[in-house]
């Protein structure tokens, strides 16, 4: 894509993403826009590393795709409010922000006898807190969060969340579910992002 057209477009999901976050009306939510704009790269980071939304914006392209299937998901939730549904979806990943630092690596290119060098994404943890509860940490120096949206950005990673693998953590994530499903719901809406819509992307690329 064009490099002016992908910086046209990633301007207007940065637009999109904050005057969601402005609809909230949630007390100091422009402290934590400013951070975001100032202090961090979340409007530039990849989602991830290698996987999914691994290019420039992907961390914002994937927050807003998430919100939109939460906002379809969630129509099955009772007395879930929208602005626990834009918070939950469109925070849930803070943890990622200042965490992928570029770098390149050489690959061999198939059927040649030669390698090439490319770009790639590195981590660099500077604040090992974990996934779910960094992100919430993140987002609470800002701006207070309800229970219901700290337990669902929590608990976003499902099966893959590190606690959740031992009898406990599994326990806690089991309930946070019963209790708040919206938890449940975003967990869902960020494992279909990630392995329908954006795998299906990466088709269309292929």
């Amino acid at each position: 894509m064009d490099t002016s057209i992908r910086a046209q477009m990633l301007a207007a999901y940065k637009e999109n993403f904050c005057d969601l976050l402005r609809e909230t009306g949630r007390e100091h939510i422009e402290e934590l826009i400013r951070w975001l704009e100032e202090e961090t790269d979340f409007f530039t980071a990849p989602a991830s590393a290698k996987t999914h939304g691994a290019y420039e914006g992907g961390l914002l392209i994937h927050s807003l795709s998430v919100y939109k299937i939460l906002l379809n998901f969630s129509k099955n939730i009772p007395n879930v409010k929208k602005d626990s549904i834009i918070l939950s979806a469109l925070l849930h990943d803070l943890c990622k922000v200042n965490f992928y630092v570029k770098g390149v690596r050489n690959v061999k290119i198939p059927g040649e006898r030669r390698w090439e060098e490319v770009e790639v994404y590195n981590i660099e943890d500077t604040l090992p807190l974990g996934h779910g509860e960094k992100s919430v940490y993140m987002a609470m120096k800002y701006i207070p969060l309800t229970d219901e949206e700290a337990m669902a950005i929590r608990w976003h990673m499902g099966g893959y969340d590190d606690a959740a693998r031992s009898y406990v953590g599994g326990m806690a994530q089991a309930a946070a579910y019963r209790k708040y499903p919206l938890a449940a719901a975003l967990a869902m809406a960020d494992m279909y992002d990630t392995y329908i819509i954006d795998a299906n992307k990466q088709d269309a690329k292929a």
